[in-house]
């Protein structure tokens, strides 16, 4: 495997988006060969090129090892390269001396760099562009139909070929902030003891749900803010993004955008986003346009990709996060992954 890091202009043509860029070895008398390629569209939080929040101490590796299993595990003549970048204001996409880069990025600016990043790839030498396909995680893979769109609209560049939705087929932002506060509130009622007494005191619906709607009105606030300040000016909220992700109907880009391949993996000990929307009947009435759909419900896989046999929680999911990045990505999901290239990339 080649790891080069390389970049291409923001959408705005205000910054570089670095990234790496992972090429199959390439033999002297191959040089003509195309691959195919994956862009990955990683979750929401300023996630960098590694699929790792830096900010957070948080080192997830699903990016890097994802492009690694993609580039280099897999056989030599079905290997596939795969970009994936810093966001704005994450890694070396900054600009010297703005420290709310991230916090004022919106929707349409992450949708509209995944375009760039797109068109990059469409014109590397060694990549087939007729072949590229989108790999979105949780927030990646919400946005994914409207990058769909972006790119149809944009001339000289071809359709996208597939879409990989991983941990968000079917999901709104706002849908998996409910199932988040369900979650949060039936795992308090599981705690024992003194903690547990102590979190049903300091924690209750009507509590969160207030914490919500302080939240809304402070995004929607006169000017509409591009991020806002919570908890004493201690916590900053990238009010831009939120407000675009309320407006926009996903239900509607999902029906009329994405005419490509599609495959939608969400775990049913996923407690970030409903897995409910990738029941094979429902699944195909989400992207009724689609080329084809294939949709899986692993029954051990959380939302960090990975699989765990006792009871999944959010209350200590950061905790867990650390854990998990130590592991490798689930072997079921990248099986059926493979599958799926094989199948739709190389007609196998």
């Amino acid at each position: 495997m080649i790891i080069k890091e390389v970049s291409f202009p923001s959408a705005d043509k205000k910054l570089q988006i670095f990234g790496n860029l992972s090429l199959p070895e390439q033999e002297q008398e191959d040089q003509s060969h195309l691959v195919p390629a994956i862009v990955v569209i990683n979750g929401s939080g300023p996630f960098d090129r590694n699929g790792d929040v830096p900010q957070m101490k948080l080192r997830l590796n699903t990016s890097n090892q994802f492009a690694k299993h993609m580039t280099e595990d897999r056989l030599k003549d079905r290997t596939i390269a795969v970009l994936s970048y810093d966001k704005r204001g994450v890694g070396k996409s900054k600009q010297k001396g703005d420290k709310s880069l991230f916090y004022r990025t919106g929707m349409m600016d992450i949708v509209l760099d995944a375009v760039e990043a797109v068109r990059y790839v469409s014109v590397h030498p060694r990549i087939d562009e007729s072949k590229i396909v989108l790999m979105g995680h949780s927030e990646g893979a919400i946005v994914l139909p409207i990058i769909c769109r972006e790119v149809k609209k944009n001339a000289g560049l071809a359709d996208i070929f597939g879409c990989i939705f991983y941990s968000g087929f079917g999901e709104t932002l706002e849908k998996a902030l409910d199932l988040q506060r369900e979650t949060i509130l039936a795992d308090i009622q599981l705690e024992k003891g003194m903690k547990g007494f102590i979190l049903r005191s300091l924690i209750t619906e009507a509590g969160l749900i207030k914490q919500y709607d302080q939240m809304r009105k402070k995004v929607h606030a006169e000017g509409d803010p591009d991020f806002i300040s919570m908890k004493c000016g201690l916590v900053k909220l990238p009010a831009k993004w939120w407000r675009e992700h309320m407006a926009y109907d996903f239900e509607g880009a999902l029906k009329d955008n994405i005419t490509c391949h599609c495959l939608a993996i969400t775990g049913q000990k996923d407690v970030q986003v409903h897995n409910e929307p990738c029941l094979p009947g429902k699944a195909a009435a989400i992207v009724p346009l689609a080329a084809s759909i294939e949709s899986h419900r692993p029954i051990n896989l959380t939302h960090s990709l990975r699989s765990i046999d006792g009871r999944a929680g959010i209350l200590n999911i950061q905790r867990e996060y650390t854990r998990m990045g130590k592991l490798p990505l689930d072997a079921e999901l990248l099986s059926i992954t493979d599958d799926w290239c094989d199948r739709r990339l190389f007609g196998l």
